[in-house]
């Protein structure tokens, strides 16, 4: 017939696979692009059911997307058209793109569709997301000792702050400062100044929990976050660090330690009322800290933040 013979020489000659379906989901025509496509010989596929090219568990939802389509009228230009998974014979599943058309045969509906092979088109998506997430990562990753950079500590403090109005859980902030860092780097170099402070940086992770953050957030300066401790766990903690800090130093003879300051949060009434803040939490650290240095150095000072 006239306009069957026209369609089915019409889509061997365009370049993109292409097959024709009628309503009861056969296919009628197919080109040799899409039986290579689906890795099937051209004679195979021609009145075989289009479920056949997709996989077991897509079938049903598929089969209402075709009728939504014949009812609809509506064509899908590629771009707008369907992705999903395709199935070959052998039983593998790649992604493919399918545009949708109507045609009219004899006064019989059809859906021709065209379809292209999206996997290398997937796989690009997927590399640029990976490609993307790394670069979040490592803008928020200090570049040095590998913990989080002071961007990343700002961010995670305010979320925490955000936890405590809604009443989840207390935290306590801790600022680490490195004592005799200067003296270090002067006498021995910047070389070893930065293996000490990757060290340092590894043993305060070492030291706290899996749920807690750390950050350097100046030259020997580190900040750690502890969600959900209460200021004797904070303590704690913080004694592990501070306690792994001179492992470190007295196996390398650096004369390090650390004059810790920490701020516990509990008051959630204080967050509600906007005085819980990222500058408020630093302010109170940073004074318990340097009060710590002018007693003696090597010791850790808490304080509550509040009224």
């Amino acid at each position: 017939m006239k306009d069957e013979r026209d369609l089915s020489e019409l889509i061997e000659i365009i370049p993109d696979a292409a097959l024709v379906v009628n309503q009861q989901g056969i296919i009628v025509l197919v080109n040799q692009l899409a039986a290579s496509m689906f890795q099937y010989p051209h004679n195979e596929l021609l009145g075989s059911q289009l479920d056949n090219l997709l996989p077991e568990g897509i079938r049903a939802q598929h089969k209402s997307h075709v009728g939504q389509f014949f009812n609809s009228q509506k064509n899908r230009p590629m771009g707008r058209g369907f992705r999903f998974l395709g199935q070959r014979k052998n039983g593998d599943t790649f992604h493919v793109d399918i545009m949708l058309s109507h045609v009219t045969v004899k006064s019989e509906s059809f859906a021709i569709a065209f379809i292209r092979d999206a996997s290398q088109n997937r796989e690009t998506e997927e590399k640029i997301r990976r490609q993307l997430e790394l670069e979040r990562q490592q803008a928020l990753t200090d570049f040095l000792t590998g913990v989080g950079n002071r961007r990343a500590f700002y961010q995670e403090l305010a979320a925490d702050i955000e936890e405590l109005k809604l009443g989840h859980h207390t935290f306590s902030v801790a600022l680490i400062d490195l004592d005799n860092f200067k003296r270090l780097n002067d006498t021995l170099g910047h070389d070893t100044g930065d293996r000490a402070l990757q060290a340092i940086a590894n043993g305060i992770c070492v030291a706290t929990r899996g749920t807690d953050f750390v950050a350097r957030i100046g030259g020997d300066e580190f900040a750690s976050i502890h969600p959900g401790a209460s200021l004797e766990d904070s303590l704690v903690i913080l004694e592990r660090a501070r306690e792994q800090v001179l492992k470190v130093s007295a196996e390398n003879d650096w004369e390090l330690s650390v004059s810790i300051g920490i701020c516990h949060c509990a008051d959630a009434d204080l967050a509600v009322r906007g005085e819980c803040t990222v500058e408020a939490i630093l302010r109170v650290a940073d004074a318990a800290m340097y009060q710590g240095k002018r007693s003696g150095k090597n010791q850790i000072t808490a304080a509550q933040l509040t009224l």
